[in-house]
């Protein structure tokens, strides 16, 4: 069996095929292309999944799509995604689209939620009972594994952890979803961004001033760069990080019991600057049980979003389910 994994971003799709064994035939990274609208963008995907159904002629073509946003997965639909700028298609019917494209309906669900599924298969060899994945980029997702099944809950939203509220609602940090407070306005990439700015105002001096002046682009690494360097208000930047991080998690376990927390994306690079702060907030919570055994682990993996899609993709053909159920 052959599993087509589609990871749909803002800027970029990537595009990977697998076997039941975990072996990658092919893997690629195409730009997201607003030119031809909807009709256009989903016709490139189909021509690529009809490709592989040429390919492999004797074998049944399996596929999953990971969509950034909010995801019917019983009808394959995408209902809002603030950051695909397609003007032309409202509550999106991906899975229809696509099977009048290919011939096959896909598998489609929210991103982060492929991905955990990635990490679980890939990464942790489905070792854990109940495990947490946290997207850590521009914006914060989640997916989450309970008693060994990807779980989406009710409506497809489940593991929106970056949704979740750690500050005041009136008073907190914007976030781009438009609401105020959310964990996502701190540990994203762009509240982690807001507070470098406070810093550099505060310490004009500092490498991390130095260092972002410097750039024409903000880089989350510039960061950490300027944390190897041993700059104070970078370390700040990163402890603070980690704090608002782990009163996230701390959040989710208290609720969930998970056993494992695994993070991912572009900011989990930086995991040794911040995850001292992050433990100390998991190590000081007044009701211990959840936290004694909680495993917090990085994956080091940068296309586990593909990845798990395409092995999702193949682990529901295998159960003879077709939607992302």
């Amino acid at each position: 069996m052959i599993g087509v994994g589609v990871d749909i971003g803002g800027t970029f799709v990537k595009l990977f095929v697998m076997n039941e064994h975990g072996e990658i035939f092919r893997k690629e990274k195409i730009e997201t292309d607003y030119s031809k609208g909807a009709n256009g963008f989903i016709a490139q995907i189909g021509d690529f999944i009809n490709s592989i159904q040429k390919e492999f002629p004797g074998q049944r073509v399996a596929v999953a799509v990971g969509a950034p946003g909010d995801v019917d997965n019983q009808r394959g639909i995408l209902r809002y995604n603030p950051n695909l700028k397609f003007k032309d298609v409202a509550d999106w019917p991906l899975a229809d689209m696509l099977k009048k494209h290919t011939g096959i309906t896909p598998c489609v669900a929210n991103d982060a939620t492929l991905a955990a599924w990635g990490v679980y298969e890939a990464d942790l060899k489905r070792q854990g009972t109940n495990v947490l994945v946290v997207t850590l980029g521009t914006g914060v997702g989640g997916g989450m594994i309970i008693n060994k099944e990807l779980y989406q809950g009710s409506n497809g939203t489940a593991g929106e952890i970056g949704h979740t509220k750690i500050a005041d609602l009136a008073s907190g940090p914007l976030c781009g979803c438009g609401a105020r407070g959310c964990l996502e306005a701190f540990v994203g990439t762009i509240g982690i961004k807001r507070r470098v700015m406070e810093a550099i105002a505060a310490h004009p001096q500092s490498e991390l001033a130095k260092l972002v002046s410097a750039q024409k682009d903000f880089k989350i690494e510039t960061v950490s760069r300027a944390a190897e360097k041993g700059c104070a208000a970078a370390l700040k930047v990163w402890e603070d990080t980690g704090y608002y991080l782990g009163i996230g998690i701390a959040n989710f376990t208290l609720v969930l019991d998970m056993d494992t927390v695994v993070l991912t994306g572009g900011v989990s690079g930086a995991a040794k600057f911040f995850m001292p702060a992050l433990k100390r907030v998991l190590e000081n919570q007044q009701i211990k049980t959840p936290f004694k055994r909680l495993k917090i682990l990085v994956s080091q993996n940068p296309n586990i979003g593909g990845v798990g899609a395409a092995m999702y993709a193949i682990y529901r053909a295998q159960q003879e389910h077709v939607l992302c159920k």
